[in-house]
């Protein structure tokens, strides 16, 4: 396909499966379990309950397309992989989205960002699953489980005792800070690697950003692996778009029906929890509008299904499509949340006479802040035209 200058994805996966890597340690940088305990009881109940409900429905609606004639792929758990990757959304797409909007820190962004943080957990759970689902032996799943808990206490006890004094003495340095936390990720990678352990080395790495999740340190590491990590994922993403034969009516069209079921079962799933809990409409809306896409981990999810021999190829071209559909209509959305959710109240109004009213999120420690600017160099006169041209 195209100008055949490759003719193997081989050629390019090995490395390309670094982009993974990379994107799963990152993922595991932003899992602080402080955090996590700290968003309240409406944040943890809905990123608990949400995948369970969201996989459950979609998977009864696509076990049902599948006994109608419409098939999501050739191998055995086709439908099962459908549903369970559509029930997670984009970290990449919606944080960098509400990072922009400077929304991470209002209700409707803390949410969204715990709901998200709830789906890495499902995500990491499944993974350890995935080798043995066509096989499930419950010794060699307790095996694998109790592997795991290995990796996590030697990645915990590791970052207690040894790295705070590695990262203060690291600290004066940002680029030796990059290399040791690259180091700390390749080095659980290749524990996870050895064949008594037998855990892979996407969890693995999964496993060291947790560790260092707690660290003050984290967000300069995101903040410099992001180009390590950008440049494999293109790799990655160029080696699944290898695999895509010569675009055909019906997998677009499958992608289409899989793209409207997810939109649907977002509001059950996200929208309808949030207002069971007593968070507000709005609230709930706002997060379901955010989280209307599936996740970039689907493909990686995906591309280790075809490795087990669990789908095969259509299942992943499939998958693709419905990534790129619902990435492009949800950035948008992600940008005008608000703006939907106006047209929703108005509608609601109209309709019903105790509609959605126009309310207000209530006011976070951001509003009414004065900005005190100290120096006004090349880089302070480029924040004040920049504030002054918004």
């Amino acid at each position: 396909l195209g100008l055949e200058l490759v003719h193997s994805h081989e050629s390019v996966a090995e490395i390309a499966n670094l982009g993974l890597v990379f994107l799963l340690f990152m993922i595991g940088l932003e899992l602080d379990v402080k955090e996590i305990l700290r968003m309240g009881r409406v944040v943890l109940l809905t990123g608990l309950f949400q995948f369970p409900v969201c996989f459950g429905a979609q998977y009864l609606v696509f076990v049902a397309v599948e006994s109608a004639g419409l098939k999501f792929g050739s191998g055995s758990y086709a439908a099962m992989y459908c549903a369970l990757v559509c029930g997670i959304s984009s970290t990449m797409i919606v944080v960098k989205l509400l990072s922009e909007k400077g929304e991470t820190d209002r209700p409707n962004g803390r949410l969204t960002v715990g709901i998200l943080i709830f789906q890495d957990i499902w995500a990491m759970v499944f993974l350890a699953i995935q080798p043995n689902l066509a096989s499930p032996d419950l010794v060699i799943l307790c095996k694998q489980f109790g592997m795991i808990a290995a990796l996590i206490v030697l990645a915990l006890l590791y970052a207690k005792f040894v790295m705070p004094a590695v990262l203060f003495f690291a600290s004066k340095s940002v680029e030796l800070m990059l290399v040791l936390s690259l180091s700390w990720c390749f080095f659980m990678g290749v524990t996870a690697q050895l064949p008594w352990v037998g855990v892979g080395m996407e969890l693995a790495a999964l496993i060291a950003g947790v560790a260092l999740a707690t660290f003050p340190y984290s967000a300069e590491f995101n903040g410099k692996i992001k180009y390590i990590r950008d440049f494999f994922i293109t790799l990655f993403f160029a080696a699944l778009g290898m695999q895509i034969p010569v675009p055909s009516l019906k997998p677009i069209l499958t992608a289409l029906l899989v793209s409207c079921t997810v939109l649907i079962f977002r509001w059950l799933g996200i929208f309808l929890l949030v207002y069971m809990l007593g968070g507000t409409p709005r609230l709930g809306i706002l997060a379901t509008l955010n989280l209307s896409q599936i996740s970039e981990f689907a493909l990686v999810i995906c591309s280790l299904g075809m490795g087990y021999g669990h789908i095969d190829a259509s299942t992943l071209e499939i998958i693709i499509w419905v990534f790129m559909i619902l990435s492009i209509f949800s950035s948008n959305l992600i940008n005008y949340n608000h703006n939907v959710y106006q047209s929703i109240a108005w509608v609601s109004r109209r309709i019903c006479r105790n509609g959605l009213s126009h309310e207000n999120e209530e006011p976070t420690h951001e509003d009414d802040r004065d900005i005190l600017l100290l120096g006004f160099h090349r880089i302070g006169s480029m924040l004040i035209a920049e504030f002054e041209h918004h």
